[in-house]
């Protein structure tokens, strides 16, 4: 079992290598920078993970009687670590898609909303109105990296729990990415301003040069990725009685906040939910041959 994790673990970590090796070709080729000094924090932060997973692999080795909470430790940390590797490499292949110049879909995703009988104006302005929905939808919306940390701490308990949200993280993340390069949109402006529309226009207008991850602005619109971790998130907890009432109930919130937070379509929850489900439905058969599975 230790050694089908392991191997798990480390084809992971070669998906990260390669997304990292074609992130650094694509933005070479284009001519854009790198702000190193806005990467070194989370690459610190990487490192210390790593430091603290070596820390309590070494304790658990000493330490037998300990081996099982410092095995989630671990564990933990391990995957903490590449979930920040992931996404300091899928971050800025979500700005790389956006170059590929497509003509924004709005329109279409317009008329669609329409067809469906949704009115983002109406919505937008009912959640306005009422101040304390607006502020727990926002607090929804915003909740992802403190429900990440929660649900990989959660999962470390079961020590091959993170692998199969990691690799839902990975397929998820890299199928949004390839669809967003093909289905560019403004979308609307939510709560969150109008950072991210003026982000994405200066990229299409070719006038981005530097990867700055200080200012960093969710620029995808279809499919949304918040819907879709939202629903992997939940999908994450679904053994955990407990935490699925909690974690479910905050991703229903924050799926309901999407669009007028996020400033989203309504059918860009319906893509989100869609790459979900594959990815979902994928990663077993993508994991069933490392684990020496048959069919």
């Amino acid at each position: 079992m230790f050694l089908k994790t392991h191997t798990d673990y480390l084809i992971r970590w070669v998906i990260v290598g390669i997304g990292a090796l074609i992130t650094a070709v694509w933005l070479l080729v284009l001519g854009i920078t790198v702000n190193v000094g806005s990467v070194l924090p989370k690459l610190g932060f990487f490192c210390i993970f790593l430091f603290f997973a070596a820390v309590y692999a070494g304790l658990g080795n000493r330490m037998p009687r300990l081996g099982r909470p410092l095995a989630v430790a671990t564990d933990c940390c391990l995957s903490l670590a590449q979930l920040l590797a992931a996404v300091i490499v899928l971050l800025p292949l979500t700005y790389l898609a956006a170059t590929t110049g497509f003509p924004l879909l709005d329109d279409k995703l317009a008329h669609l909303d329409a067809m469906l009988g949704f009115d983002w104006d109406g919505a937008a302005r009912w959640v306005s109105e009422r101040p304390v929905i607006d502020w727990i939808f926002q607090r929804a919306y915003l909740s992802i990296p403190y429900q990440a940390a929660g649900i990989l701490l959660i999962g470390s308990f079961r020590l091959d729990r993170n692998s199969e949200i990691l690799w839902i993280f990975l397929v998820s993340g890299l199928m949004t990415f390839a669809i967003f390069a093909f289905t560019p949109a403004a979308g609307k402006i939510g709560q969150l301003g109008t950072g991210y529309l003026n982000l994405l226009m200066e990229i299409r207008r070719g006038d981005w040069s530097s990867m700055n991850y200080n200012q960093t602005e969710g620029i995808v619109t279809f499919p949304s990725f918040h819907a879709t971790l939202a629903i992997i998130m939940t999908y994450a907890v679904r053994r955990y009685r407990w935490a699925l009432a909690v974690f479910g109930s905050l991703n229903c919130l924050m799926i309901l906040a999407i669009p007028t937070v996020g400033g989203h379509y309504l059918v860009d929850l319906f893509g989100g939910a869609v790459v979900a489900g594959l990815a979902i439905l994928l990663v077993p058969l993508i994991r069933r041959p490392l684990r020496g599975e048959g069919p």
